[in-house]
């Protein structure tokens, strides 16, 4: 890895319809003093898959955890002023949404930025780089490449999202943005030392990070 790229942070992910599950793995999280979690919202449109609503999450003790919403939803604004309305329950850092589904990035983007909250942009694994409004791109936190295809974990990390990354990370020096690069799904072991190679800021673990025998030994990779 060259000297002067920091290697990204680990960032947990909880996908479920299971409330026990989610209760055993926010436990988890919270033993090992874990700052950050991205809960998935899945709303079975958007995805054949349905997950906890942010209404079901407000039923949770966070402890010392802040979240990051990640909306894989059809219109995530509905998604947004569904969190708001229990925003006294769930401490969150920032809402990340899927582009592919969304008819206003101008609206959703300051609609979070007006209540404070981080905002972001997730890209699928095939969609177009110019998904993304070139207007919103100087007010994001956060950008999501999907190394996976939105929507399940526990699938196996596609090389075909390394050229989106590489065109998001060209964008974000040409234009001196200052936005965080995450990447999210199919990350394990063995594409770790390409994936640390990169200029990212984060890499999102799901699947492989919750069947680890070894918790905190994989959290700390």
């Amino acid at each position: 890895m060259r000297k002067d790229i920091k290697a990204p942070s680990i960032y947990p992910s909880i996908l479920s319809d299971s409330k026990k599950t989610v209760s055993r793995q926010l436990g988890l999280l919270r033993q090992h003093q874990v700052p950050f979690v991205q809960l998935d919202v899945i709303d079975g449109f958007y995805a054949d898959n349905l997950t906890l609503t942010p209404s079901d999450y407000a039923e949770y003790e966070f402890g010392q955890l802040q979240v990051d919403f990640h909306l894989m939803v059809e219109e995530p604004l509905d998604y947004v002023y569904e969190i708001l309305d229990h925003k006294e329950k769930l401490p969150v850092r920032a809402i990340i949404a899927q582009v592919e589904r969304m008819s206003h990035q101008a609206n959703y983007v300051s609609l979070v930025k007006e209540v404070c909250f981080l905002v972001g942009l997730s890209y699928d694994l095939y969609t177009p780089f110019e998904s993304i409004d070139a207007s919103v791109w100087p007010d994001l936190d956060f950008v999501q490449v999907m190394g996976v295809e939105a929507g399940f974990q526990g699938q196996q990390f596609s090389s075909a999202s390394l050229e989106l990354i590489h065109q998001v990370i060209k964008w974000r020096a040409d234009n001196k943005l200052d936005f965080k690069l995450l990447v999210d799904g199919g990350v394990k072991p063995e594409i770790l030392d390409e994936l640390k190679t990169l200029e990212l800021d984060g890499l999102v673990v799901g699947s492989f990070l919750w069947q680890a025998e070894n918790f905190q030994n994989l959290y700390d990779i």
